[in-house]
């Protein structure tokens, strides 16, 4: 799933989210999982990404 993703998004929510956390980016990863079991057509871009992390509230 990654894969699809842009290097400089991936980096970006490293740098102000995830603080290379692994809970934080298992988190992440598991809000993007589901956004795509939704639907499955959508890549992996900065704007599912930032949905993603939308949800992990203030404080990651």
């Amino acid at each position: 799933m990654w894969a699809q993703a842009e290097r400089a998004d991936l980096a970006r929510v490293n740098e102000q989210m995830a603080r290379g956390n692994f809970r934080t980016w298992a988190k992440i990863t598991s809000h993007v999982y589901m956004a795509r079991e939704r639907d499955p057509a959508r890549r992996v871009d900065r704007e599912l990404i930032e949905q993603a992390c939308a949800r992990l509230g203030p404080y990651p």
